[in-house]
């Protein structure tokens, strides 16, 4: 049974780590019945160590060599400093997931918690850790240790304490450059070199010390990988185990010292970190199957020119005549590792840079997106968009927007003060870039709605998978509706108060536009109650003294609320076939999420097209059926785009009061009318407007319009030319819709 030589054997109670007393009482006392308390002991580190075996519930063919009974230890640290360490004395013990890498001449090391010690120390229990390592055991047996969602072999286990730790930090480019044989660069981010960062660039000169880094990256072919259970306490050791795998490290040693060597290399007065990088490519340890190829980092305290002279390749130069040199070659020199057996090695932890896939990763996605989206618009919903799902790893970005980031800007923008008076596209971009490197970030200064010829816009478009808009332009949302190409759009805002946000995303084939998703949320405001003032005016307020120089008051809270409201729904609604209509709208200290149709029918009218929802079609059908036998009608509330030559009714208004109706006709009154279309401009936001009129026909009758519809479209054409409008008559039958468009000579 294995034991640390320092270890001296104490009573259980004589334990004096309550976690320990605890655990050694609980396996006496309540474990009886399958597991049984060998001894307690304590290190001189005051480290405490509970010894037990522990009767396995194994299946008929355990998966892993798990025996029946198996001899287990439990290291407690001083003051709960950190988690209790789970050791099994067998030297044989099977290769496993969810094993710590230990170093050589120790025990096999059983990950039991993955949770963060901090989170969990203050209602740790005995029972609770008994019922871990129990859990463990019988998920070994039955091949069930290994998530679908996890690494085939996780590196873990060596912390060598805050005060000595040092973490590696790999950059993309880095990471690029290892997979090509690149050069690579590696600095510290301070003088207490806690962190090293690797990359191709150049060191910067406020991070330049007096640590001297070197670094050698070396891979290991995926054919002669075989699992590390055992990290190597010395650079002899990391030689034996690199050969083993079928890499010579000692001759790239070599060839690193003497290329250290010959660029002038001089460690005098510096404290040095010699840092080996070795590519590994993960293995399952049941299946052999080899997955991903991710970094270890070695470090050597110790110059290049140290390992030389540990190597027998090079000299120290102990002469007065040549100072500026500090290794000379030795003559004869012959390759050797011996001298390497007393150089310590420690293993420091790998960070990679995010970029697309680790970021899915961390928001609990199984693969990035990073198609490529236009987005136009730079303002505070559009970085704040944009930041959020870079950091989810959605998207490669084309950032669009012709403004300059101002002071007031910094009030809910995402750019700071030192961006004022710069071009918010290319500050955006810059930003995205420096949350993650494969965002691929391009800026255009230009405004959609005034391009010029030979703009950048267009081909950018043209190349786009997504185009969102969160320019908060109603203008620029028709435009993008409009503009031929397959790429789906999105389009994002607030409203004026900051009350709701709201997305519209279009049908991956375009079939729903965001023309039609803006006509059915049109129609929800009009005719649902819970969206009752959802347009009603901002407060405004001037930040110069320009009398256009307006901005609606809303907090920046409230900006980053619905902006990740509005982030959390685009992931879903640019992946999924049909189209998207949401509306979040702040009450009571909550959101409520509405998610409204948006199928529409399209007809057209000579050279214009009309466009009515679903919804309100089912309406007039119902409320046509009510008043059988008699007709009914009322006026029609919509918009009209004469650019376009679109006409898109989404609500019709009660007859007012003093309409007349009966099974031959209908007329309809005037009391009332005026308020009601004000009202339904004001509860829209002045989007929409009077466009005509609808009206029913009896049972047995289709939609075509009879003498006296001709007649009345004529009347209505002229009654709406004081405006220039076109007049539209909707007229509804059996189980059809027809169209009438007046516009007066």
């Amino acid at each position: 049974m294995w034991r640390f030589a320092e270890c001296k054997e104490v009573k259980a109670e004589e334990l004096t780590v309550p976690l320990a007393r605890d655990f050694a009482a609980h396996v006496r006392d309540a474990c009886a019945g399958f597991s049984r308390l060998v001894d307690c002991c304590r290190l001189d580190s005051g480290v405490e160590i509970v010894t037990f075996e522990i009767d396995i519930d194994l299946p008929q063919r355990p998966v892993y060599a798990i025996l029946a009974t198996e001899t287990v230890s439990a290291c407690f640290s001083p003051c709960s400093s950190g988690p209790p360490l789970v050791a099994v004395d067998r030297e044989n013990f099977p290769d496993t997931p969810h094993q710590g890498l230990v170093f050589e001449g120790l025990p096999s090391l059983l990950c039991v918690d993955d949770r963060p010690w901090q989170d969990v120390r203050g209602g740790y229990t005995a029972s609770e850790l008994m019922a871990r390592i129990a859990i463990w055991f019988r998920k070994a047996g039955e091949g069930e240790l290994h998530g679908a969602d996890q690494p085939f072999d996780a590196f873990f286990g060596l912390d060598s304490g805050e005060d000595n730790r040092l973490d590696i930090i790999i950059q993309h480019d880095a990471r690029q450059a290892m997979k090509a044989g690149g050069e690579l660069n590696v600095w510290s981010t301070d003088e207490r070199v806690r962190y090293l960062i690797v990359t191709t660039s150049p060191q910067k000169a406020d991070v330049a010390g007096t640590v001297g880094i070197h670094v050698l990256h070396v891979a290991v072919e995926p054919r002669a990988m075989r699992r590390i259970r055992r990290a190597p306490r010395t650079l002899l050791g990391l030689v034996d185990l690199l050969a083993e795998r079928g890499l010579d490290l000692l001759e790239r040693l070599n060839e690193s010292v003497l290329g250290w060597k010959s660029a002038g290399g001089r460690d005098q007065n510096r404290k040095w970190v010699f840092c080996i990088l070795v590519s590994l490519p993960q293995v399952h340890p049941l299946t052999g199957e080899i997955g991903a190829t991710l970094p270890m980092a070695f470090l050597c305290h110790m110059s290049p020119g140290a390992i030389g002279v540990a190597m027998g390749l090079l000299e120290s130069n102990t002469s007065d005549a040549v100072k500026d040199v500090s290794y000379v070659m030795r003559f004869g020199a012959k390759l050797s590792a011996d001298g390497l057996r007393e150089i310590p090695v420690q293993i420091a932890p790998v960070h990679l840079e995010l970029d697309g896939a680790g970021a899915a990763r961390m928001a609990g996605r199984a693969a990035p997106d990073l198609r490529r989206v236009v987005m136009i618009g730079a303002g505070s919903l559009g970085s704040q968009l944009a930041e959020s799902l870079a950091r989810e790893g959605l998207f490669a970005w084309t950032v669009i927007d012709p403004d300059t980031f101002l002071p007031h800007n910094a009030a809910r923008h995402s750019l700071t003060r030192e961006q004022f008076g710069r071009a918010k596209a290319p500050e955006l971009a810059a930003r995205l870039l420096s949350i993650r490197v494969d965002t691929a970030p391009e800026a255009i200064c230009e405004d959609v709605l005034a391009l010029k010829d030979g703009n950048k816009t267009g081909p950018a478009l043209d190349a786009a998978e997504v185009i969102l808009d969160a320019s908060a332009s109603v203008p620029v949302s028709r435009w993008l509706s409009d503009r031929p190409g397959g790429a789906r759009r999105l389009c994002a805002f607030f409203t004026p108060d900051g009350g709701a946000a709201v997305l519209m995303a279009e049908s991956a084939d375009r079939a729903v536009t965001l023309r039609d998703i803006e006509a059915a949320y049109l129609r929800e405001v009009m005719t649902n109650p819970g969206l009752e003032g959802h347009h009603r005016p901002s407060q405004q307020m001037r930040y110069t003294g320009a009398c256009r120089a307006l901005t609606n008051s809303i907090p920046a809270s409230t900006v980053t609320l619905l902006s990740n409201l509005i982030a959390s729904a685009v992931t879903n609604a640019a992946s999924i076939a049909d189209a998207t209509l949401k509306i979040w709208t702040r009450r009571d200290g909550g959101v409520d999420c509405l998610s409204a149709p948006t199928a529409c029918l399209r007809d057209a009218i000579g050279d214009w097209s009309v466009t009515v929802p679903r919804s309100l079609v089912e309406e007039l059908d119902r409320t046509r059926a009510e008043a059988l036998p008699n007709e009914t009608g009322g006026p029609l509330i919509g918009m009209i785009d004469f650019e376009a030559r679109r006409i898109t009714a989404v609500h019709v208004l009660p007859p007012p009061s003093d309409s007349v109706a009966s099974p031959t006709g209908f007329e309809r009154g005037v009391e009332g009318l005026k308020r009601s279309i004000e009202e339904a401009q004001a509860r829209s936001g002045g989007q929409v407007r009077y466009v005509g009129e609808w009206h029913s026909h009896p049972k047995g009758r289709s939609a075509a319009p009879s003498a006296t519809d001709i007649v009345q479209i004529g009347q209505l054409s002229d009654a709406l030319s004081i405006d220039g409008l076109p007049a539209v008559s909707l007229i509804v039958g059996d189980g059809e819709m027809g169209f009438l468009l007046g516009q007066a000579a």
